[in-house]
This record gives structure tokens, sequence and C-alpha cells, in this order.
């Protein structure tokens, strides 16, 4: 059975599996926000309906603006995309015929934009025993020689962890040394806290780094994201990516997202709380989880060999988790689970609780 490749459209999962959809559904597999956009989106929605008569600005020049202020770049540094996903498909044409390393477990799309373009996916493995960091010795030796890429996802997607600033920094002097190219996906930094991003380091060369703003903003359904390199790179990856690349509606919503300052730390705030919350009553079940720092947290039941058996009781629940067997390293062992409201957070740890003592009257 071929189960879906990404989380989100739950109703495509119960279909897969044969399995009748409850009429109340919590979708714990998608993983942005769960409090909704801010409160400018909504207000705003009808007076924008006005827009989708008209082509958009191809260039985005008013979010880019509000781009170059957030993180002090240039505007000829920024490229926007129908969601960081279209990005990452356009960038991989600069690496074809290469190498391009992926740092597992992984997000399912960077090995098919790498094959998608030719290239030659190169993997690197990280584990429970290790942390689910990568080795940094195998990393800068693959960085130190020319014309490689590899892609990072920070904090990583789907463990949560975040990679501590000074790794990142030493691969990249390696790569910029030698003429590799860090692809760093930063789809989750803003929900540990943008001090972590390395938007800063824009214009180094050997960095690439594609942003979301469907996650923390709650606009997945709008696709939006942007990319930030050097000059060079945004001048020739412009040339691939289709006029109007982007919609008129979700530059509106770009624009009005980055306005709410208050809204980040809101979210943010949020979503550490719930997390650190899930996180204690989990470990307190005898689960063993990840040290994530993102809106998701990835877990295992107490006995691995029940994962499948705890995720289709939740299915029957109503309760959607997404599954790993397609992350490499984790072998659906695992699953990872969205932050949510904290109402819903709840109803999860009950069902689990719930399982857990079921389980263990029947051992």
């Amino acid at each position: 059975m071929t189960l879906p490749s990404h989380g989100a459209n739950p109703h495509i999962l119960y279909e897969k599996l044969g399995i009748s959809m409850p009429e109340q559904v919590i979708d714990f597999s998608e993983n942005s926000y769960a409090g909704g956009p801010p409160d400018g989106v909504k207000e705003n929605w009808l007076s924008w309906l006005t827009a989708a008569s008209h082509y958009p600005d191809p260039n985005g020049v008013r979010l880019k603006k509000l781009i170059v202020e957030k993180h002090h770049v240039r505007e000829n540094q920024i490229l926007l995309g129908n969601g960081a996903a279209e990005l990452m498909m356009t960038v991989l044409r600069l690496f074809r015929n290469r190498e391009v390393g992926v740092i597992h477990p992984a997000f399912s799309e960077y090995e098919r934009v790498i094959m998608a373009n030719g290239a030659e996916a190169v993997p690197f493995y990280t584990s429970q025993e290790n942390g689910w960091l990568p080795d940094s010795t195998d990393i800068h030796a693959f960085l130190s020689k020319p014309d490689r890429a590899i892609f990072i996802c920070n904090p990583n997607n789907p463990t949560g962890v975040r990679i501590p600033e000074r790794l990142l920094l030493d691969w990249l002097e390696t790569a910029e040394k030698s003429g590799s190219t860090i692809l760093l996906d930063e789809a989750f930094i803003d929900m540990a806290g943008e001090e972590f991003s390395l938007s800063d380091q824009t214009g180094n060369a050997a960095l690439i780094i594609f942003r979301s703003m469907t996650k923390m903003y709650s606009l997945a359904g709008l696709r939006l994201g942007y990319l930030l390199a050097e000059e060079a790179v945004i001048q020739k990856v412009s040339d691939w990516v289709p006029h109007w690349n982007v919609n008129a509606i979700a530059l509106l919503a770009g624009e009005e997202v980055l306005k709410d300052e208050e809204y980040t730390g809101k979210v943010r705030e949020e979503t550490r709380a719930e997390r650190h919350r899930l996180q204690q009553a989990l470990r307190d079940m005898g689960f063993q989880i990840t040290q994530s720092e993102a809106n998701y947290v990835l877990l295992q039941p107490p006995d691995p060999d029940h994962t499948e058996n705890l995720w289709r009781s939740l299915l029957e629940h109503g309760l959607v988790l997404r599954h790993t067997w397609n992350y490499q390293q984790l072998d659906g062992q695992w699953l990872r689970a969205g932050i949510k409201t904290a109402e819903q957070n709840t109803k999860l740890l009950e069902a689990l609780s719930t399982w857990v003592q079921s389980s263990s009257s029947e051992a």
C-alpha cells in the first residue's frame, strides 16, 4: 500500500487505508499554527477579493520591502515563491548532475527535487543515540569538495531538533572555501526563534536559505515562501520561475502578516508552552520523544513494535498523526504530532493515555 508522502489532507489517508473517516477529525499531521492567521488577514479578506480579478505584481515589490526590513538584506537577495517547495525544485537546477547531500530523517521533497533535476542524493544519517545530529566530520568531508550541495533543515523535519549555530557556521566556512553550497531550509526556524536564523549570512556565495510563510502564519493553503541568497543566485534562479508565480492574495496576506510583530511572539510563546506540556506528559506515559524546538513532536510508544497499532487506533478516533514509513531512520516506528490548540492537545493526550492503559492490561 502506498501511503501519502506528506501530512495534511487526511481524507486521502483514510481512503488509502479503507477506514471510515469520522465526522470530527483533528489533523495533527499538519504542522501549521493551529490558531489561524493574524487578525489582519481575517479582517481584510473580503476586501482582497477584488485582487483576484487582476494580475499580481510579478516582482512582489511591497512584500520584498517588508522582508528587507525583517532580515536586513537587500531586495536583490530575495526571490518570492509559491511556497518554499517551488523554490527548492527550481534551485536544484543549479546542481544538475552533481552530488547533493540529505541528512536523514528528512522532508521527502529534498530527494524528490534532487532526482527530478538529475542530481545524485548522498545520504547522511542521524539517530536517537546521537541526539538526531549528524556527524560533523562527515559533513565537513562532503562539503570540502567543490560543486556539491547539502540540504539542511533547521529545526529538522520531522525531529524538530535544532542544529547549533556554531556547527552551521563551521560547515558554511568549509563550503565557502571549497565552492560547495549549503541549502538551508528554515521553514520552522521562526518557531524556535529568529535569533537562530542564518539570514544575517545572506550574501555568502555558499549559502541559499529557504523560508516558508505558511507555518508560523497559518497560510498553508495560500502557498507562500521566499529565497535568501546572493544576488547572482537570485538573478539566475529568477529566470526559471514562471511569471506571476505568486498569486495576488498570497502577496497581500504576506504583507499583512509581516506587519504584525506581536503575532509571532504570541505564536512562539503558545507553541513552546504546549510543546513542553506534551513532551512532559508523553515522558510520564513512557513515550520516547525528541527535543523538538519546532511546532511538532516526534514520539514513539513504549514498545516501538506497537506504533502502527497506536496510529490506526488514533485514526479511528479522528486523531490523525503523521506516519513515518517514508522517513529513513524512522521506518514507521515513530509518529509526528503537530502542536495544536490546548484543547486539541488535551484530547490527544487523553487518547494516548487510554491506549497505553489498554495496551498494558492486554500485556
